[in-house]
């Protein structure tokens, strides 16, 4: 898409009479914008659907989930995001099973997207919204059925079943 774009600024940069130095500023501000992207992972929000959700505060009476503080060596469960044209993100597995207790970690992949776990339960905490090289995990207190989605691209559905 990025591509298509590039090339129908190019194009009409080449039909339409502009003065050499404004051309040449114009030419540096597209390209500098392109370089936003670069080749690690540092998302901008040019791709964002919707506003990125912010984090709510976690009711402190029945956690049923916590957010870990520090990230696990060896987590028990990993859900992968990652980069799907279809669908812009996808988590992997969608569905996931766990006991109780258990930590799951998400791993953020996709290079091209910011992504976010975004819990339908409005009392649990949300992951920040972030891109390729993040990690966030959490442990499960009660059994029961935990979905979420991506705030910024609606498709993006997954589930946990923690189980007793």
């Amino acid at each position: 898409m990025l591509d298509r774009h590039l090339h129908r600024v190019v194009r009409a940069a080449r039909t339409t009479p502009v003065p050499l130095g404004l051309g040449g500023l114009l030419l540096t501000a597209l390209l500098a914008g392109c370089a936003a992207f670069g080749n690690v992972g540092n998302p901008t929000d040019a791709h964002l659907a919707i506003a990125p959700g912010n984090q709510v505060a976690q009711a402190n009476s029945n956690l049923s989930l916590k957010v870990l503080p520090k990230l696990p060596a060896n987590p028990e469960y990993t859900v992968i995001i990652y980069h799907n044209v279809n669908t812009v993100g996808e988590f992997v597995p969608e569905l996931l099973t766990v006991p109780v207790g258990s930590v799951v970690e998400w791993v953020w992949t996709d290079h091209y997207d910011q992504h976010n776990v975004w819990w339908i339960d409005q009392d649990l905490i949300n992951s920040p919204t972030k891109g390729a090289g993040y990690k966030w995990a959490v442990q499960f207190l009660t059994p029961g059925v935990y979905d979420y989605y991506c705030t910024l691209h609606p498709g993006m559905l997954g589930r946990v079943v923690v189980t007793g």
